[in-house]
Protein backbone atom coordinates (compact mmCIF):
# COMPACT_ATOMS: atom_id res chain seq x y z
CA UNK A 1 0.00 0.00 0.00
CA UNK A 2 1.74 3.03 -0.55
CA UNK A 3 0.75 6.94 -0.62
CA UNK A 4 -2.31 8.63 -2.23
CA UNK A 5 -2.14 9.65 -5.74
CA UNK A 6 -3.35 13.27 -6.64
CA UNK A 7 -5.83 11.99 -8.96
CA UNK A 8 -7.77 10.82 -5.52
CA UNK A 9 -7.71 14.19 -3.77
CA UNK A 10 -10.99 15.52 -5.79
CA UNK A 11 -12.91 12.55 -4.01
CA UNK A 12 -11.06 12.43 -0.83
CA UNK A 13 -11.95 16.28 0.14
CA UNK A 14 -15.76 15.26 -0.42
CA UNK A 15 -15.70 13.23 2.44
CA UNK A 16 -17.74 14.09 4.94
CA UNK A 17 -15.50 12.98 8.28
CA UNK A 18 -12.99 15.49 6.66
CA UNK A 19 -15.11 18.60 6.19
CA UNK A 20 -14.49 20.37 9.03
CA UNK A 21 -9.92 20.08 8.34
CA UNK A 22 -8.27 22.96 7.45
CA UNK A 23 -6.08 23.02 4.89
CA UNK A 24 -3.31 22.53 7.15
CA UNK A 25 -4.91 19.59 9.02
CA UNK A 26 -6.23 17.59 5.67
CA UNK A 27 -2.40 17.98 4.34
CA UNK A 28 -1.21 16.56 7.47
CA UNK A 29 -4.03 13.57 7.31
CA UNK A 30 -3.91 13.18 3.69
CA UNK A 31 -0.46 12.17 3.93
CA UNK A 32 -1.40 9.25 6.96
CA UNK A 33 -3.81 8.01 4.02
CA UNK A 34 -3.23 4.25 2.52
CA UNK A 35 -5.15 3.15 -0.57
CA UNK A 36 -6.17 -0.19 -1.08
CA UNK A 37 -8.07 -2.24 -3.41
CA UNK A 38 -10.19 -5.28 -3.13
CA UNK A 39 -12.54 -7.98 -5.11
CA UNK A 40 -15.48 -9.34 -4.54
CA UNK A 41 -15.60 -11.04 -1.35
CA UNK A 42 -12.43 -9.76 0.18
CA UNK A 43 -12.55 -9.48 3.81
CA UNK A 44 -11.81 -6.13 5.08
CA UNK A 45 -11.87 -6.07 8.73
CA UNK A 46 -13.33 -9.23 10.88
CA UNK A 47 -15.72 -9.43 13.78
CA UNK A 48 -13.76 -9.56 17.11
CA UNK A 49 -10.17 -9.01 15.58
CA UNK A 50 -8.55 -6.13 16.83
CA UNK A 51 -9.01 -2.83 14.90
CA UNK A 52 -6.08 -0.88 14.83
CA UNK A 53 -7.50 1.01 11.77
CA UNK A 54 -10.84 2.83 10.20
CA UNK A 55 -11.52 3.05 6.39
CA UNK A 56 -13.55 5.41 4.32
CA UNK A 57 -14.71 4.02 1.08
CA UNK A 58 -13.66 5.04 -2.01
CA UNK A 59 -15.50 3.58 -4.47
CA UNK A 60 -17.37 -0.05 -4.42
CA UNK A 61 -20.06 -1.65 -1.99
CA UNK A 62 -19.18 -2.99 1.51
CA UNK A 63 -21.45 -4.62 3.84
CA UNK A 64 -21.10 -4.71 7.52
CA UNK A 65 -22.66 -8.12 8.86
CA UNK A 66 -22.18 -10.31 12.41
CA UNK A 67 -23.07 -14.31 12.02
CA UNK A 68 -26.08 -14.76 13.97
CA UNK A 69 -26.54 -17.95 16.86
CA UNK A 70 -28.02 -19.93 13.53
CA UNK A 71 -24.81 -19.29 11.45
CA UNK A 72 -26.87 -16.93 9.25
CA UNK A 73 -25.16 -13.72 7.71
CA UNK A 74 -26.92 -10.45 9.15
CA UNK A 75 -26.27 -8.01 7.23
CA UNK A 76 -26.40 -4.43 9.13
CA UNK A 77 -25.13 -1.54 6.98
CA UNK A 78 -23.95 -1.27 3.66
CA UNK A 79 -21.04 1.65 2.93
CA UNK A 80 -20.84 2.98 -0.72
CA UNK A 81 -18.54 5.47 -1.49
CA UNK A 82 -18.01 8.76 1.31
CA UNK A 83 -18.92 6.49 3.86
CA UNK A 84 -16.70 5.12 6.71
CA UNK A 85 -16.49 2.42 9.68
CA UNK A 86 -15.52 5.13 11.73
CA UNK A 87 -16.41 3.99 15.53
CA UNK A 88 -15.84 5.77 18.69
CA UNK A 89 -12.20 7.51 18.79
CA UNK A 90 -12.81 6.84 22.96
CA UNK A 91 -12.47 3.27 23.39
CA UNK A 92 -9.97 2.10 25.28
CA UNK A 93 -9.40 -1.28 23.24
CA UNK A 94 -11.12 -1.62 19.91
CA UNK A 95 -12.07 -4.91 18.42
CA UNK A 96 -14.17 -4.77 15.04
CA UNK A 97 -17.59 -5.84 16.14
CA UNK A 98 -18.82 -6.73 12.46
CA UNK A 99 -17.08 -8.19 9.38
CA UNK A 100 -16.75 -5.67 6.53
CA UNK A 101 -16.71 -7.41 3.01
CA UNK A 102 -16.26 -6.10 -0.79
CA UNK A 103 -19.85 -6.94 -2.20
CA UNK A 104 -18.03 -5.98 -5.60
CA UNK A 105 -14.41 -4.73 -6.80
CA UNK A 106 -13.98 -1.80 -3.81
CA UNK A 107 -11.32 0.58 -3.07
CA UNK A 108 -10.87 2.27 0.24
CA UNK A 109 -8.85 4.48 2.30
CA UNK A 110 -7.41 3.44 5.85
CA UNK A 111 -6.14 5.53 8.54
CA UNK A 112 -4.34 4.37 11.51
CA UNK A 113 -6.51 4.26 14.95
CA UNK A 114 -3.65 7.07 16.26
CA UNK A 115 -4.00 9.32 13.79
CA UNK A 116 -8.00 9.03 13.57
CA UNK A 117 -8.08 9.72 17.56
CA UNK A 118 -6.00 12.69 17.32
CA UNK A 119 -8.09 13.70 14.48
CA UNK A 120 -11.12 14.16 16.07
CA UNK A 121 -9.91 14.98 19.77
CA UNK A 122 -7.48 17.98 18.13
CA UNK A 123 -10.81 19.02 15.92
CA UNK A 124 -14.44 20.29 17.00
CA UNK A 125 -15.52 20.42 13.67
CA UNK A 126 -14.28 16.53 12.77
CA UNK A 127 -15.92 16.05 17.15
CA UNK A 128 -18.90 17.32 15.83
CA UNK A 129 -19.67 15.59 12.36
CA UNK A 130 -18.55 11.71 13.82
CA UNK A 131 -21.59 13.14 16.14
CA UNK A 132 -23.71 13.20 13.45
CA UNK A 133 -22.10 10.11 11.49
CA UNK A 134 -22.78 8.31 14.90
CA UNK A 135 -26.09 9.23 14.83
CA UNK A 136 -27.37 8.11 11.40
CA UNK A 137 -25.70 5.23 12.49
CA UNK A 138 -28.18 4.67 15.14
CA UNK A 139 -31.41 5.76 13.52
CA UNK A 140 -30.60 2.90 10.85
CA UNK A 141 -30.02 -0.02 13.81
CA UNK A 142 -33.35 1.49 15.09
CA UNK A 143 -35.03 0.62 11.95
CA UNK A 144 -33.17 -2.52 11.33
CA UNK A 145 -34.48 -3.74 14.65
CA UNK A 146 -38.30 -2.82 13.56
CA UNK A 147 -37.73 -4.56 10.38
CA UNK A 148 -36.79 -7.49 12.52
CA UNK A 149 -38.91 -7.41 15.10
CA UNK A 150 -41.91 -7.67 12.59
CA UNK A 151 -43.06 -11.44 12.49
CA UNK A 152 -44.37 -10.93 8.97
CA UNK A 153 -41.24 -11.11 6.91
CA UNK A 154 -43.54 -10.13 3.66
CA UNK A 155 -43.67 -6.88 6.04
CA UNK A 156 -39.99 -6.45 6.50
CA UNK A 157 -38.76 -6.71 2.86
CA UNK A 158 -41.37 -3.70 1.98
CA UNK A 159 -40.25 -1.65 4.78
CA UNK A 160 -36.98 -2.15 3.73
CA UNK A 161 -37.15 -1.19 0.43
CA UNK A 162 -39.54 1.83 1.49
CA UNK A 163 -36.17 2.85 4.08
CA UNK A 164 -33.76 2.66 1.49
CA UNK A 165 -32.63 5.82 0.57
CA UNK A 166 -33.20 5.63 -3.38
CA UNK A 167 -32.27 8.36 -5.67
CA UNK A 168 -33.58 7.40 -9.21
CA UNK A 169 -31.22 5.94 -11.69
CA UNK A 170 -32.84 7.99 -14.79
CA UNK A 171 -34.70 10.52 -12.61
CA UNK A 172 -37.95 9.51 -12.36
CA UNK A 173 -37.99 5.98 -10.78
CA UNK A 174 -36.45 5.59 -7.37
CA UNK A 175 -34.18 2.33 -7.44
CA UNK A 176 -32.01 0.25 -4.77
CA UNK A 177 -29.48 -2.43 -6.08
CA UNK A 178 -29.45 -5.34 -3.54
CA UNK A 179 -29.23 -9.06 -4.88
CA UNK A 180 -32.15 -11.55 -3.47
CA UNK A 181 -29.14 -13.11 -1.31
CA UNK A 182 -28.64 -9.48 0.09
CA UNK A 183 -31.58 -8.75 0.65
CA UNK A 184 -32.32 -11.95 2.55
CA UNK A 185 -29.46 -11.51 4.66
CA UNK A 186 -30.08 -8.21 5.59
CA UNK A 187 -33.41 -9.02 6.62
CA UNK A 188 -32.60 -12.27 8.21
CA UNK A 189 -35.03 -14.73 5.89
CA UNK A 190 -34.36 -17.60 3.72
CA UNK A 191 -33.74 -16.25 0.00
CA UNK A 192 -36.36 -18.55 -1.23
CA UNK A 193 -39.23 -16.40 0.71
CA UNK A 194 -37.47 -13.16 -0.12
CA UNK A 195 -37.40 -14.38 -4.12
CA UNK A 196 -41.12 -15.33 -3.45
CA UNK A 197 -42.10 -12.09 -1.70
CA UNK A 198 -40.57 -10.16 -4.86
CA UNK A 199 -42.36 -11.89 -7.09
CA UNK A 200 -45.89 -10.88 -5.48
CA UNK A 201 -44.55 -7.54 -4.95
CA UNK A 202 -43.74 -7.09 -8.83
CA UNK A 203 -47.40 -9.04 -9.88
CA UNK A 204 -48.80 -6.29 -8.28
CA UNK A 205 -47.15 -3.19 -10.01
CA UNK A 206 -45.96 -2.00 -6.94
CA UNK A 207 -42.08 -3.26 -7.74
CA UNK A 208 -40.28 -4.14 -10.86
CA UNK A 209 -36.96 -6.31 -10.51
CA UNK A 210 -34.12 -5.85 -13.14
CA UNK A 211 -30.46 -7.38 -12.39
CA UNK A 212 -29.45 -6.11 -9.07
CA UNK A 213 -32.32 -3.49 -8.73
CA UNK A 214 -35.53 -3.30 -7.20
CA UNK A 215 -37.63 -0.40 -8.95
CA UNK A 216 -40.12 1.50 -6.82
CA UNK A 217 -43.23 1.97 -9.04
CA UNK A 218 -45.99 2.61 -6.21
CA UNK A 219 -44.87 4.35 -3.32
CA UNK A 220 -47.87 4.67 -1.50
CA UNK A 221 -49.50 0.85 -2.65
CA UNK A 222 -46.19 -0.35 -0.76
CA UNK A 223 -46.85 2.07 2.21
CA UNK A 224 -50.78 0.78 2.33
CA UNK A 225 -49.25 -3.00 2.81
CA UNK A 226 -47.47 -1.72 6.33
CA UNK A 227 -50.79 -0.65 7.72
Amino acid sequence: MGGLEEKSMVDLKKIALFSGLSPTDFSLIKAYLREKSFPKGAIILSENAPCERIFIVQSGRIKLYRMTSSGREQILEILGPGDTCACNPGSMEWFCNATAEAMEASKVWFLARDQYVRMVQTNSKVSLTLNKLFADKLRCFGSLIEEVSLKDTKKRLVKFILDMPAPGSSGAVPSIRFTQEELAQRIGAARETIARHLQQLKKAKLIDIKPRQILILDRPGLEKLLA
